[in-house]
């Protein structure tokens, strides 16, 4: 069975509280993020910090929290959802493409460390998703697909 728990990425206590509130834990998908569209031209400090805190500072709470038990038991699966973005900049993405950038990072440096053990680490990297982040964008998205279809690609 699966479970499910509310949890602030931002806040050390609470994803503290929320991995004590679920227990063990055998597989973990990362999806939180946040964006805000804007470039080197119109810097906001306060957007990005958060994109930062959320996207990649948050990831590096919970895999603090979680990967120890999956070693410990040399077992888990960890799916973590960075970004095309995360390969090369978009122009109006600074805060998101750096932050998914470090994200795939960390995915990368987990895989290397962990890839002769029984705990699975996968990368995914879509790109246009239509959600609520997206629908800030005011440009052309190639190949944007809906949540459900993003789902079936990732479960393959």
């Amino acid at each position: 069975t699966a479970s499910l728990q509310t949890v602030d990425v931002t806040d050390a206590e609470s994803v503290k509280a929320a991995a004590e509130a679920v227990g063990q834990i055998d597989g973990i998908v990362y999806l939180a993020g946040v964006y805000w569209p804007f470039g080197a031209r119109d810097w906001n400090a306060e957007q990005a910090t958060a994109m930062a805190d959320v996207n990649f500072t948050g990831l590096m709470r919970v895999m603090g929290q979680v990967v120890p038990g999956m070693v410990d038991r040399d077992s888990g699966h960890i799916v973590i959802t960075s970004s095309l973005t995360g390969f090369r900049g978009l122009p109006g993405s600074i805060g998101y493409t750096a932050s998914k950038a470090a994200t795939m990072s960390l995915a990368e440096c987990m895989y290397a460390d962990l890839r002769k053990t029984g705990v699975r680490v996968q990368v995914v990297n879509p790109g246009f998703i239509k959600t609520q982040l997206t629908e800030k964008n005011n440009f052309r998205m190639p190949f944007i697909m809906t949540p459900e279809e993003a789902a079936q690609q990732v479960i393959v």
